[in-house]
């Protein structure tokens, strides 16, 4: 076996500061409304797809060339992709503030400061500036603010326009399922569904890996409280489904087993019946009764250990059906179940009452908690599009939408294009520090207007003209991109959901942080090679 190489010191950081900088100035280009597209070619069809999302491009990025910059490089791909899948946008910023606060930092350690201490200064500046950027917030409502930030995160104005709709009608929580529509236009439909804690079991029983999801049509379902352990028991339900006729299996369990996921992984290959297999995460009172509940929607039986009946002995009358359901990796949710309905408003009614006589306040939580499964609908938002290709583009792009305005909608918005940045930088300059340590608050007042300075430099604006006429016009103001003009941000509806601007702020810093502080480099001659930042 090759041994490793290892360096140490300033040889570990500088090629890693490289590899940083170069993937963090190519996520730069794709900040702000009028940021670049980039180019890239695809190794085996070798068509060239256009690319305007950070993260999407961050993932293309597999290994450099040099293996002192690529452990750099894959360290900035980590913070932009662990942004998007956190909060949905912010991608690109976060991509920016790390490399900001990189090139700072390495400056005033360069020139002889200890980066410790420095570290120190960082750390308390970003304190302060997340204190302020939570005391901007403000509150998303209306249909047209909604839309807004849909459209900011993903430039898509159709796809937000319908999905401030969705969110105006069903609320911040709402279930929103993407399907494929066959139209050159978007639409939506609100159908019966709930959404439920929990998550697929197994990578291997996807059928979208892009999505990470599977997505099941006229599925029977298993609502089971109990152990799958052995190959019978996955065998047995496959053949009783196939034996019906159905195509589309679901299974909610306790626990399954390798062996049953191998059973039901090889029958996905052979394309006769597809399976899905999912937990609860709910625990306790509330966990027995969304059992109860799924069973009650679908029209399935609730079946437990207890009842004395062993999983390879389920029939096809113990399984309930739906029209749809989604599983995904926390969640999954089930539309147009096939349960009756005179069933399901008696269990709601037994839950209101429950939570209108009890004495016990735990109590009455777990019966709000399983009374949402009842009163949560769905919302289908239907992608429409000339060719697969642009559909799937769209598709993704829809999801980061829904994130961003699920964000926006639980935490409030802040001014956006940097603006909300800009109005934090007073209270950073305010802390109070000697030596080594004022450099880090100095940095971070820096990195705080990057982001303006980058979506004007995207905008063909000059950033120093952009920078000091946003800050002599006062905190919430910042510039326009698509008019070149410093406006309002909260008036012009140009905002940013809270969480994501926080969110983009804390891994852009921790990130660079790591990056500075890192003392030793071990580089394998053959490393693993891997799709998931």
């Amino acid at each position: 076996m090759p041994k490793p190489d290892v360096l140490l010191g300033e040889d570990s950081r500088t090629g890693m500061l490289r590899g940083f900088e170069s993937v963090g100035r190519l996520m730069a280009l794709t900040l702000g409304p009028i940021g670049g597209n980039i180019a890239n070619e695809r190794d085996v069809s070798r068509e060239v797809e256009i690319l305007r999302d950070a993260a999407t491009a961050a993932r293309r990025i597999i290994e450099l060339p040099d293996v002192r910059e690529n452990p750099g490089a894959m360290l900035m791909r980590h913070i932009v992709w662990n942004v998007r899948e956190q909060v949905g946008d912010g991608s690109a910023t976060a991509a920016v503030i790390a490399h900001a606060l990189a090139t700072e930092m390495q400056r005033v350690i360069a020139a002889g400061a200890n980066a410790m201490i420095v570290k120190r200064g960082v750390e308390r500046g970003l304190r302060t500036a997340v204190k302020a950027l939570d005391e901007l917030a403000m509150p998303l409502e209306g249909e047209e603010n909604i839309a807004a930030v849909a459209t900011a995160a993903v430039g898509d104005a159709e796809i937000g326009k319908v999905l401030g709709e969705i969110f105006d009608v069903l609320g911040p929580h709402a279930n929103v399922v993407i399907v494929p529509y066959v139209a050159t236009y978007h639409d939506r439909v609100y159908r019966e569904g709930a959404r439920f804690r929990g998550g697929y079991v197994s990578p291997y029983l996807l059928n979208d890996e892009t999505r990470r999801m599977a997505v099941l049509e006229d599925v029977h379902i298993v609502v089971a409280d109990m152990n799958f352990n052995t190959a019978e028991s996955a065998a047995n339900l496959l053949e009783q489904v196939l034996a019906a006729g159905g195509k589309n299996l679901f299974v909610i369990c306790k626990l399954c087993s390798d062996k049953a996921i191998g059973v039901f992984s090889a029958n996905n290959d052979r394309k006769k019946v597809f399976s899905s297999v999912a937990t609860l995460k709910p625990i306790g009172d509330a966990r027995r009764g969304t059992f109860e509940n799924i069973a009650i929607i679908t029209g399935a039986q609730s079946l437990n250990d207890k009842m004395g009946l062993r999983p390879d002995q389920i029939t096809i009358h113990d399984l309930g059906r739906a029209d749809r359901v989604v599983v995904e990796k926390e969640a999954f949710t089930i539309i147009g179940g096939k349960g009756d309905p005179r069933t399901r408003q008696k269990r709601i009614q037994d839950l209101r009452e429950r939570a209108r006589t009890t004495l016990d306040p735990e109590e009455r939580e777990v019966c709000r908690e399983l009374l949402t499964n009842f009163s949560e609908g769905v919302a289908e938002l239907r992608i429409g599009a000339l060719t697969s290709q642009e559909r799937a583009q769209l598709t993704e792009i829809a999801e980061q939408a829904i994130k961003t305005v699920t964000a926006g909608m639980e935490s409030g918005v802040v001014p956006g294009g940097g603006a909300a940045y800009l109005a934090c930088i007073p209270d950073v300059n305010a802390l109070e520090a000697s030596g080594d340590e004022a450099f880090g608050f100095q940095i971070v007042a820096r990195v705080l207007e990057e982001p303006l300075r980058r979506i004007a430099a995207n905008s063909n604006v000059h950033p120093p003209l952009a920078l000091a006429e946003a800050q002599a016009q006062g905190a919430g103001y910042g510039l326009d991109a698509r008019t070149g003009n410093i406006v309002n941000m909260l008036e012009e509806g140009i905002v940013d959901p809270a969480i994501v601007a926080r969110r983009a702020l804390e891994h852009g810093v921790s990130g660079a942080l790591m990056l500075l502080t890192t003392d030793a480099l071990v580089i394998h001659r053959k490393p693993k090679e891997s799709v998931e930042p």
